[in-house]
């Protein structure tokens, strides 16, 4: 795929994903927020009527004694919190105007608001309101001085409560929770995006760099191209003038040969100083050095978000325990009330009541209360309110905070079932209904179960089905079943990943295509890497090859020429004609690249003109055999199986070059002892299989299909193969083959010898001679 199109889909992907993630974002956010601005609102009223009841607690009263009545109609439709917050209200008038206490102090409500969210997990900066409930009008803030926070992001109002409803004087509270110094919600997301937004930049510059890399190793090639080309006509005369021992002139053309390959390899070596300057370096650690952050930030990411998910529903477990807990206590006092027959009796903890509480019952007591008389005559009364009336009393003992209101109210009851003479103890499967109900009426759709345990000893008395514990449970804080709290109720959730994966989708599904993109960014970047080294790799072969196959065989020449023209060989004729036998061997040589070159250039360009005619096979394998023998530097054996008479209709040169290259890379490519196997065989279906087989080092299986590639034996690496050459041999047999209709593939196993099977078609009328 063209680089273009690459960084293209990339930064289209990583549009997406910031979609993705600004949606997920907006949606945690609007999720948090309606969490927040429900507990803000059930907190509010719980701390205005835990303040009002402080000021109730310190009346100069004796414990017990009722101060007033409160009362709410049934037309209202209240709920326990806001009914609880109608009571309050009505208690702050009555504190003012019939016990001449001054208003309920903003800075208390304050302190008392934070102390109750920072135990319900919400924290940020709370303001108290008092204001003109008609007009809206702000009359006094705490802190004081302070301005309240602009509505926007993370800021939340509470509902109203009001301090007198006659006077229309309310209070509300304004909570900034400062959103974005979580984590969660700005930092990871920010430092995520900056990460994938660099791996791109890493890419496309990398990308830019192999361009430059490929167009360098194209000039490279196409020097070596046109100097191979040139050579043919130099090396020529220098041959002939080997020929006619004309040494001096031999070595002149020799030098000019050297020369124009010497300017070839300083220029292809200036470029490779170049493209390993300093430039590309940084790239290089910079690349590399986001590795680890692309994996570290997303994880630590999902690690931050699963433990917040883990406590928030750690704390909605708990509410829900608790509020099973209160359920089950009132269900006991109930049924506390019955063992004990003490429906009808006064209550044991009213001790009096006041003047006030006394004047309110004879101006309602018309209106609450309707008098009756039953069948013996007495008279009594009977409620009349269509509604609840409940009686304000004061009570010394202070309300725990750390614990919570629910709790609060539940260890009264609890304590008041325990005291009776009957106690009535908890019945664990009911409870265990309660909670089970309670989470789901949480949307907490999740197995739950409750136990029974011994805090100080760890031992568990008794659970439930769904109360055994893991590691990653959600565990709720033991509730004490007597005053001793020698024993406890815990509820738990054993298996929560699912609830916490379900309960943050939003996040974890952005997070995931994050993730994923950061993978394929970093696939992207070491295959354009390994891509990089392997052309590196090339570029160095192929100047190793340049020297090895080009300077070197000159260098051979102008030595022997400078023997040569000194005489000093003239006594001794056997080592002279030595001499000038390598240099012919390393002119024929340089023509036969030479020659191989110019046939490639004229099949890229579609000029290669075919001569095709019968060629007898068992002689070419002979003669080719014959040969090897000779010129090998190593003993080289030959089996050679062929059919006499069978013939091939084929180019006799371009025929007899793809069967030396075969021979000759099955010598080169074998260790120190060769066995070569030549091979003819005509096919049923009319085609001719020849096939080269040697006990060489083998191919591995992945280059199998490459090696038939321009170069891409120097890609592999032939200074470790021992074995020189520009890779243009198997290239070369290939589009020769190609050419004549046929194919060519190759069996190997690597380190046990390998078979090419070269398969020419039946002569056709263009190939016929």
């Amino acid at each position: 795929m063209k680089t273009k199109n690459v960084l293209l889909l990339s930064f289209l992907a990583l549009l997406l994903i910031s979609l993705f993630q600004r949606a997920g974002v907006w949606f945690a956010y609007r999720n948090q927020m309606q969490k927040a601005e429900a507990t803000l609102a059930a907190c509010f009223k719980e701390t205005f009527t835990l303040v009002t009841d402080a000021q109730v607690n310190r009346l100069p009263y004796p414990e017990g004694t009722v101060t007033h009545i409160v009362y709410a109609p049934d037309s209202l439709h209240l709920d326990v919190e806001d009914c609880q917050l109608h009571y309050a209200e009505q208690t702050s008038a009555v504190l003012q105007d019939g016990y001449g206490l001054p208003e309920t102090s903003l800075d208390s409500l304050r302190l008392t608001l934070a102390a109750v969210l920072q135990r319900e997990g919400v924290t940020g900066s709370i303001y108290i309101r008092k204001l003109d409930a008609a007009t809206g009008r702000t009359l006094q803030t705490s802190p004081a001085g302070v301005p309240l926070p602009d509505k926007g992001i993370g800021v939340l109002t509470s509902p109203r409560a009001l301090l007198h409803p006659q006077r229309g004087i309310a209070v509300e509270a304004v909570a900034d929770l400062h959103y974005f110094d979580h984590p969660s919600n700005l930092l990871f997301p920010g430092l995520t995006f900056l990460i994938t937004g660099l791996l791109i930049g890493a890419i496309a510059l990398r990308m830019r760099l192999l361009q430059r890399l490929r167009r360098d190793i194209g000039r490279q090639c196409e020097d070596f191209y046109r100097l191979a080309e040139q050579m043919a006509q130099p090396v020529r005369r220098m041959q002939a003038c080997l020929h006619a021992s004309r040494w001096t002139e031999a070595r002149q053309k020799g030098q000019q040969v050297l020369c124009d390959t010497e300017a070839t390899l300083t220029r292809a070596k200036q470029e490779n100083a170049r493209l390993r300057s300093r430039r590309t370096t940084w790239l290089r650690r910079l690349s590399w050095g986001m590795v680890p952050l692309a994996f570290v930030l997303p994880a630590l990411w999902a690690g931050y978000i699963y433990y917040e998910q883990w406590r928030a529903l750690n704390r909605e477990v708990q509410v829900c325990i608790e509020e099973a807990f209160v359920e089950e206590n009132d269900l006991r006092h109930s049924r506390s009330l019955d063992v004990n027959h003490l429906h009808g009796t006064r209550k044991s903890h009213i001790t009096g009541t006041t003047d006030y509480f006394r004047h309110q019952m004879d101006s309602l007591l018309t209106i609450l209360y309707r008098k009756t008389t039953d069948e013996k005559g007495n008279t009594g009364y009977a409620p009349a309110f269509p509604g609840s009336v409940s009686e304000i009393y004061v009570s010394h003992q202070s309300m725990n905070l750390s614990e919570g209101t629910r709790l609060f109210r539940a260890y009264g009851t609890q304590q008041l079932v325990n005291q009776r003479p009957v106690a009535v103890p908890l019945d664990t499967l009911r409870m265990d209904s309660l909670f089970r109900a309670a989470l789901t009426d949480a949307g907490l759709k999740t197995p739950g179960g409750i136990r029974i345990v011994r805090p100080a000893t760890g031992r568990v008395v008794r659970q439930t089905a769904h109360a055994v514990p893991r590691w990653g449970s959600l565990v709720t804080t033991p509730l004490r079943l007597a005053d001793d709290g020698a024993v406890c109720v815990q509820g738990v959730v054993p298996a929560p990943e699912r609830l916490i994966l379900r309960s943050a989708w939003y996040l974890f599904v952005p997070l995931g295509l994050t993730f994923a993109f950061s993978l394929l960014c970093i696939g992207l970047l070491w295959r354009a890497w390994r891509q990089q080294r392997r052309l590196e790799q090339f570029r160095k072969d192929f100047t190793y090859s340049m020297i090895h196959d080009m300077k070197s065989p000159l260098q051979t020449i102008l030595m022997g020429t400078q023997i040569m023209e000194s005489g000093r060989l003239a006594d001794k004729p056997e080592k002279a004609d030595k001499i000038v036998r390598a240099m012919n061997d390393e002119c024929a040589r340089l023509l036969t690249l030479s020659g191989r070159v110019v046939m490639l250039t004229q099949m890229d360009r579609g000029e290669l003109e075919l001569h095709p005619v019968p060629v007898s096979l068992l002689p070419l394998f002979n003669d080719l055999a014959s040969k090897f023998r000779l010129k090998a530097s190593k003993p080289v054996e030959f089996d050679i199986v062929c059919p006499d008479g069978l013939c091939a209709t084929a180019d006799a040169f371009c025929l007899r070059e793809v069967l030396s290259n075969l021979i000759d890379n099955a010598v080169k490519y074998s260790g120190p002892s060769v066995r070569i196997r030549l091979e003819a065989e005509a096919a049923a279906d009319g085609t001719l299989h020849i096939k080269v087989r040697d006990n060489g080092i083998g191919i591995p299986l992945n280059r199998q299909m490459k090696i038939f590639g321009k170069f891409e034996r120097i890609a592999s690496g032939s200074r470790t193969t021992g074995a020189s050459g520009f890779g243009l041999g198997l290239n070369f047999v290939w589009q020769v083959v190609q050419a004549h209709g046929g194919s060519i593939a190759v069996e190997s196993r690597e380190g046990s010898g390998s078979e090419f099977t070269v398969v020419l078609r039946p002569a056709d009328k263009k190939t016929r001679p």
